[in-house]
């Protein structure tokens, strides 16, 4: 009996062990998952916003500047500019909007536009004052703001693309206007790409399959726009080539050549992809006052091929989308060298009445 007794004691000393050792365990598991191993160090920011938050300052930037020399008697001319001609105005609105498409969604109205009697001190160092030194800063922000298109989110890329191209096609109209250099307006170019060796066949696939639809919301529907409006454009600059005068022909027969050359890039793009692109038309049938005025027709038929560069840009990636956003950029200059406008963001339609309002700015007496 003394033997037996005296091994409970023993018995219910392992229990407790055991039902410690488990308490432990628990909790140490527990901890694991209440407090993250990298609970100290602070989370990244994702590179889109930091793109939206640069584009947001650098535009705010832009507009005070272009309200201080709005502002001014002369139009900010310095010593041997010409005064005549303030030309800012249309840049104060065009940065305003690009502003407001740049607020981030979730806070809307939170930002106001920088006041050009008392901007806030670090805004007013970095502040452009004079013509030149708007013009140069335009073109570095559209050049920054289309190199992050090609990293950042689809539709915040294709956002970004349209205002790189705008600020561009401004500061050349500027420089221009003010009798300044006109800034480099090249894009990184890119290399031709190289197409698979072969396709995986597709599930009902087949050799007489259709092409896809240009109005799909994917790549291959992008791509689809993309040729179709090329090969539209390569028919139209071929009949105008009969209708306009000597210098506007000249001009055409090279953009003719260009057009050939971004049709035979958007067909690589689709063997790039293993894409089937729209087979090439015998003709289009042309707006009827392409007749009378075959340019300003080939100006609008330029800015209508905007959307489909924007959309390739939102929903292509890597190289595809670097040929996306020089597409782009080019078909911007033809439209306005042809005289029709492409606005703050070509390629989108944006509804400005429904964007975010800036703060009203104070301009300078």
């Amino acid at each position: 009996m003394n033997h037996k007794t005296a091994e409970k004691p023993r018995s219910h000393g392992w229990m407790r062990a055991l039902l410690v050792a488990l308490l432990v365990v628990l909790v140490v598991g527990v901890g694991t998952v209440l407090v993250p191993r990298d609970a100290g160090k602070p989370q990244a920011v994702p590179f889109s916003d930091t793109a939206r938050a640069d584009a947001l300052s650098a535009s705010e930037t832009l507009l005070g500047s272009a309200l201080l020399l709005e502002g001014t008697t002369s139009g900010g001319a310095t010593a041997g500019e010409t005064s005549a001609g303030n030309d800012v105005a249309d840049t104060v609105m065009l940065l305003t909007s690009q502003a407001e498409a740049l607020l981030p969604p979730s806070s809307p109205s939170t930002s106001s536009a920088p006041s050009a009697a008392s901007p806030s001190p670090a805004s007013k160092q970095d502040r452009p004052t004079t013509r030149a030194a708007l013009v140069s800063s335009l073109s570095s922000s559209a050049f920054r703001r289309l190199a992050d298109a090609a990293n950042a989110d689809g539709g915040l890329a294709r956002l970004l693309a349209a205002v790189g191209t705008s600020q561009l096609l401004e500061s050349s109209r500027l420089a221009t206007a003010w009798g300044l250099p006109v800034p480099a307006t090249t894009v990184e170019t890119t290399t031709a790409p190289t197409a698979p060796t072969s396709c995986p066949a597709l599930p009902g696939a087949s050799a007489t399959a259709a092409p896809p639809d240009s109005t799909r919301a994917d790549l291959a529907g992008a791509l689809a726009a993309v040729v179709s409006s090329e090969q539209e454009a390569i028919y139209a600059y071929q009949v105008a080539l009969t209708k306009l005068d000597t210098k506007e022909s000249a001009t055409a027969a090279t953009w003719l050549d260009r057009h050939q050359e971004l049709l035979r890039g958007a067909e690589a793009q689709g063997r790039l992809h293993c894409i089937a692109t729209p087979p090439r038309e015998a003709g289009y049938r042309l707006p009827d006052s392409f007749a009378a005025k075959p340019g300003a027709a080939l100006g609008s038929m330029e800015a209508s091929s905007l959307t489909a560069y924007a959309d390739l840009v939102a929903l292509s990636e890597g190289q595809t989308r670097q040929w996306a956003i020089n597409g782009l950029v080019d078909a911007a200059k033809r439209s306005q060298a042809w005289g029709t406008p492409v606005g703050p963001f070509p390629g989108l339609l944006i509804d400005k009445a429904s964007l975010p309002s800036l703060a009203s700015p104070t301009r300078s007496p």
